[in-house]
């Protein structure tokens, strides 16, 4: 798996990438893997081009431009202007959602069982030591906590779009000033004459956002771009992760809760200590629940003080 995945990319290429100079307007939608970055970027691109469904991929050509990342904060290109919107997940259920959707492309179901990729793979990164190594997904979540209140971030919890979606989309819109304090401005959908509201585009964003509207277009979600360009690099079959497998979609359940309780003790209690090693010394707090329940309260959000495993 890991030989696998280290043909996804060269160094040039790479580099290329941190040499990219943002534009100000421009909008980084950035997340450790597995956390609801295609989600976002599907109310998104709701949201600025008015509801245009017409892409191929999650790949989003439209004004502003949106950039999905999973880099942690110091190299993500900054410029004055730029917006960034920064989602996490509780990691015991980002670390089962990861393992599903590289399962069938990068490596085969029964080669790994969960704990072994957790435990092995998940949890074995640490801080990058160069621009050609990923963080984990904690060291990666703990380099953007001290800017999540940040003017030019919007630090969003996955568990929030489950609890209240349209509070999100409402924060989304507030944070790129598109259909947000302009409720009686009208918005004209792409190749048509029909106008909508502000409020109303919102409420396009919130439908066009469900997971049940998303299921119904899974090819829009799946990376099947990515893995064919990838897939014979990788040394894997050219249709691996395209044919109906877990890793298909991007868009599984769509449920909090559910992924966690696929976990052994041993995954479990990795986690667990991890947190513990990484994010308990940067945001003073000993789980994930409680880091969301003190961002909350901290920026004043609407959600509940529950969520997550």
């Amino acid at each position: 798996m890991v030989h696998a995945l280290s043909f996804q990319e060269s160094e040039e290429g790479r580099l290329k990438g941190y040499e990219m100079q943002p534009r100000s307007g421009d909008v980084f939608i950035a997340s450790p893997p597995k956390c609801g970055t295609t989600w976002v970027c599907q109310l998104v691109q709701t949201l600025r081009s008015r509801g245009d469904m017409s892409f191929e991929e999650i790949n989003l050509p439209w004004s502003p431009r949106v950039f999905k990342t999973h880099i942690w904060y110091p190299d993500c290109p900054k410029a004055d202007g730029a917006k960034y919107i920064y989602v996490v997940r509780d990691p015991l259920e980002a670390a089962p959602s990861f393992f599903h959707f590289l399962c069938g492309w990068t490596f085969d179901e029964g080669e790994i069982s969960l704990d072994e990729f957790v435990i092995e793979f998940f949890l074995k990164r640490g801080a990058p030591t160069s621009q050609m190594e990923n963080a984990s997904m904690l060291h990666n979540m703990a380099s953007w906590y001290p800017h999540r209140a940040d003017p030019s971030v919007l630090w969003l919890h996955y568990e929030d779009l489950h609890e209240d979606l349209p509070a999100v989309v409402r924060l989304i819109a507030q944070h790129l000033g598109i259909g947000a304090d302009d409720a009686g401005k009208l918005f004209v959908l792409p190749d048509t004459c029909i106008r909508l509201f502000g409020t109303e585009l919102q409420a396009l964003a919130v439908q066009q956002g469900s997971i049940e509207f998303m299921r119904r277009f899974p090819e829009k979600y799946d990376e099947h771009m990515l893995k064919a360009a990838l897939n014979v690099n990788m040394g894997r079959p050219a249709d691996a992760g395209m044919q109906g497998t877990a890793s298909g979609s991007k868009v599984r359940e769509g449920r909090v809760g559910s992924n966690s309780q696929q976990l052994g003790e041993a995954a479990r209690a990795a986690i667990h200590s991890k947190w513990q090693e990484v994010m308990a010394p940067v945001t003073g707090c000993t789980s994930y629940q409680e880091m969301r329940r003190s961002i909350n309260r901290e920026l004043g959000r609407p959600f509940s003080s529950g969520g997550g495993a």
